[in-house]
């Protein structure tokens, strides 16, 4: 009878705790984010993360997250610093959603990594440009390795503005990993997709799994229900669908093959990502330069005991 009671008070226990732990901070809960999904098969396959992770993790180097809503004052221990450079105290300090869901997958890559929270979007394009470029300047100031954005393209009256302070993160050492941007310095990815926008002017450099296994939003679960769980051609209806995580992801893996030799420019990380690149079949068509990670770090090893 003490056993059973003993037992209906540890189920006891467990309900409440995965309540306490599970349930949204809000009425209206519109995603659910995990801490540890995308070490999972289903990423670890394409970017052997895993078989990378044992000869790098990241450590002792800083990669800067441009974007919003970092949830910082909440999520400190994620961060090794950070600064608002729009204003918008709630969208750098209190509201946690995409930068915050951008730093968890990075450090799901790349565990040791640290990360800096630069929150510089803003709906004001202008003033979101201006504010980019000061977070750029402030990243080079800082000694940052890595920047990451991963966001709308920038239009074209932001984009000098922009290429010019790009252009001189790159020159004091910066790989940038921006989503939709095609810069010629700039490591552009795309997913595995049967072919990457057109609006592009130059070819992508790598392809990245573009699902992001740490973040479900709801209201793209329910359309997919409804939908009866057949989207067509309609990539971007499946649930964990992802372009955002590119960036992170790739930086992740930067952020590792500069642990082993942070002694490269930008043009040689890229070379060699594209160099290690594999060629798979997926979805019934072929994906041409799909990240290695162990082969990139790999690369870099052999390179380094040449040079010894």
């Amino acid at each position: 009878m003490k056993i059973k009671l003993f037992i209906v008070f540890l189920i006891l226990l467990l309900s409440v705790s995965v309540f306490y732990n599970l349930k949204p901070e809000r009425s209206n809960a519109w995603f659910v984010s995990f801490a540890d999904a995308n070490t999972r098969e289903t990423y670890d396959s394409f970017h052997h993360i895993k078989q990378a992770q044992k000869l790098a993790t990241g450590k002792g180097i800083k990669v800067g997250i441009i974007d919003k809503y970092f949830g910082y004052s909440t999520n400190k221990d994620l961060f090794n610093g950070g600064k608002d450079f729009t204003g918008n105290i709630d969208a750098f300090e209190d509201i946690a959603e995409h930068g915050l869901w951008m730093a968890t997958t990075l450090k799901e890559i790349a565990p040791d990594v640290q990360i800096y929270a630069l929150c510089a979007r803003d709906k004001n394009r202008a003033n979101e440009a201006k504010a980019i470029t000061e977070a750029i300047d402030w990243a080079i100031e800082n000694d940052l390795d890595i920047l990451t954005y991963s966001a709308e393209a920038f239009r074209k009256e932001e984009r000098q503005q922009i290429d010019k302070a790009v252009q001189k993160a790159i020159d004091h050492g910066i790989v940038t990993t921006f989503i939709h941007y095609d810069l010629e310095e700039n490591i552009l990815p795309c997913g595995l997709f049967p072919r990457c926008p057109d609006s592009y002017s130059r070819e992508i450099d790598v392809n990245v799994f573009h699902f992001d296994y740490n973040l479900l939003l709801l209201f793209q679960y329910e359309n997919y229900v409804k939908s009866g769980r057949n989207v067509g051609n309609n990539i971007g209806a499946h649930p964990y669908f992802s372009n955002s995580s590119m960036s992170p992801v790739l930086a992740g893996i930067v952020a590792m093959m500069k642990e082993i030799n942070n002694e490269l420019t930008a043009a040689d990380y890229k070379r060699i990502l594209i160099e290690t690149s594999n060629e798979i079949a997926y979805n019934g068509y072929t994906v041409m330069h799909v990240v290695d990670a162990s082969g990139a770090i790999n690369y870099l090893l052999k390179m380094n005991e040449t040079a010894d």
